[in-house]
């Protein structure tokens, strides 16, 4: 329809999608212009710098086409494009870095914490509850460290550079030029620290507001990205109670490949059907075509 190779991304950022999409890409060699049709709620901020740049390496021209969510890493993937094509429904999100607990948090300890978490709890202490005296600040950093170790702060603190330095860097393919260095860094302030939630949601008008080069797709485009999202979220892909379960796809016009989950199940008491409880999962990416 826009008559450029076009590529379907549904999976979430990780570094095992690098190698698939590789695949994908040198299929068809280089092209001068490439629709990447974008759907994730997020991954690794190094994978998806490795994303951007290989397929930036395979085009002149990126287009990044989003039926619905390009959440977290799927935002700072977005911002590698030349211009956005956003449905009605498309959500963009806050990029603030997240950090995960090793094993099972305890029962009063968020198991993912933002980064900006960490930032607004000195600013929650002053407005709330009126601390202003530097001997009370660090009180403040000392309870905060006595509940998050010293080195996780730090972790916290080499996230956020990290990830305002990959968006920076990636937002230069879309907002170029020297001249344009603090526009940039204004839209990745406002990207990392700008929002109060990491689930705010980003419209395409928001997008377009905040200084992204986000279009609005046509009527046939959003028939059509609407439809390759039905298709990726169709029943047909698994559930949880099936043995076979599609947790991404991958596909261009002479490629698919599609993320699998593989499931064994006990059986019931009286053998007659599995139970609901899987005893062994196995999953991987399985080329097609």
């Amino acid at each position: 329809h826009r008559g450029r190779r076009a590529i379907l991304f549904h999976s979430l950022i990780t570094d095992d999608t690098v190698p698939i999409l590789y695949d994908c890409l040198r299929r068809s060699g280089h092209t001068d212009r490439t629709d990447l049709v974008l759907s994730t709620v997020g991954g690794a901020i190094p994978s998806t710098r490795q994303v951007a740049m290989l397929v930036r390496e395979f085009t002149d021209e990126l287009s990044i086409l989003v039926p619905y969510r390009a959440r977290s890493a799927g935002t700072l993937l977005c911002l590698s494009a030349d211009e956005l094509v956003l449905g009605p429904l498309a959500e963009l999100g806050p990029i603030d870095s997240l950090m995960g607990s090793d094993g099972a948090p305890a029962t009063d300890t968020p198991g993912t914490i933002s980064a900006e978490d960490i930032r607004a709890f000195r600013a929650m202490a002053e407005d709330w509850f009126g601390i202003e005296r530097p001997e009370d600040r660090l009180q403040v950093l000392a309870l905060l460290a006595a509940r998050i170790f010293p080195t996780s702060l730090s972790s916290f603190y080499r996230f956020d550079k990290l990830i305002r330095e990959v968006a920076a860097e990636l937002l230069s393919f879309q907002l170029p030029g020297e001249h344009r260095q603090a526009e940039r860094n204004a839209v990745v302030d406002r990207l990392v620290s700008g929002y109060h939630s990491h689930d705010a949601v980003i419209s395409r008008r928001d997008a377009r507001t905040l200084g992204l080069r986000a279009v609005d797709a046509s009527p046939a485009e959003e028939e059509l990205l609407w439809s390759l999202w039905q298709a990726v979220h169709s029943p047909a892909h698994g559930d949880s109670d099936s043995k076979e379960q599609v947790i991404g796809v991958l596909a261009g016009a002479d490629f698919a490949a599609r993320h699998v989950v593989h499931r064994s199940f006990d059986a019931a008491p009286d053998g007659t059907r599995p139970d609901r409880s899987p005893v062994a999962v196995h999953a991987g990416w399985e080329v097609s075509g």
